[in-house]
């Protein structure tokens, strides 16, 4: 019994309470800490990616958010998969594991972007059609996609990041 208790114990204070794990973004997740740390952050210190979050859990986006190689020397993608589960659309975001602090916030809020990009063209249900989708509103060369608003976003974000930083100093 005594090492029953002990395992339980422990598994408490490992896990912490459930308020401390409870993501601060419903919609934005992640399994990777450094990335839940990002996303905390950047929810916290940029009311650009709160917006972000806010009209992706609006639109019923489930975001998945990764660390991984795009190919293409992109340091971070959208990956062109969606899903369905009830209400939700799943979507997947990898970002290079060599992103850090705030480059890493950045580049999350500019994938967001992206995401929300495509929860909001009804004709985007799979890779083909946001491959589609993507052709026809910003054509590209070698099957990567990028948007003037995404750029916009990621600019943004830098700025208000900056902007956070500063006045805690």
């Amino acid at each position: 019994m005594g090492k029953w208790l002990a395992c339980l114990v422990l598994a408490a204070v490992w896990t912490g309470p459930a308020e401390a794990q409870a993501p601060v973004s419903p919609s934005v997740r992640s399994t990777n800490l450094d990335i839940r740390g990002a996303i905390t952050s950047a929810w916290e210190q940029s009311p650009t990616f709160r917006q972000l979050e806010a009209d992706i859990r609006r639109a019923g986006g489930l975001i998945y958010v990764h660390h991984g190689l795009c190919g293409r020397n992109v340091r971070a993608c959208l990956l062109l998969n969606i899903k369905r589960a009830g209400p939700y659309r799943l979507m997947n975001v990898r970002i290079d594991p060599r992103k850090k602090g705030r480059d890493l916030m950045i580049a999350i809020g500019h994938e967001l972007r992206h995401v929300l990009e495509v929860l909001n063209e009804p004709t985007a249900v799979d890779a083909d059609s946001i491959r589609i989708f993507y052709e026809r509103t910003r054509p590209t060369q070698r099957m990567s996609f990028e948007t003037e608003a995404a750029i916009e976003t990621e600019l943004k974000i830098d700025g208000e990041l900056r902007a956070y930083a500063e006045d805690m100093r």
